[in-house]
């Protein structure tokens, strides 16, 4: 099982959009919103690496509202 954790920086306003596009991704496992230097974390898991780093890299950023994203991906 691949897994996956990506940080964001979101705009404030839009951040209750953000989680419900997010949530619709396949492999998201679940978003937390966090406090600190980040806004949510996301856990992404799948079989498939390929598909895990497809929406990250596709389709995360496409949504209206993110800022900016720290991709982290699980090794053991």
């Amino acid at each position: 099982m691949s897994e996956a954790y990506v940080l964001l920086n979101v705009n404030y306003k839009k951040q209750s959009s953000v989680i419900d596009h997010i949530k619709q991704l396949s492999t998201v496992k679940a978003v937390k919103s966090v406090y600190g230097i980040y806004d949510l974390v996301i856990i992404f898991e799948s079989d498939n690496l390929q598909q895990v780093k497809s929406e990250i890299d596709e389709k995360l950023p496409l949504i209206d509202g993110v800022d900016n994203m720290t991709t982290l991906i699980s090794v053991s």
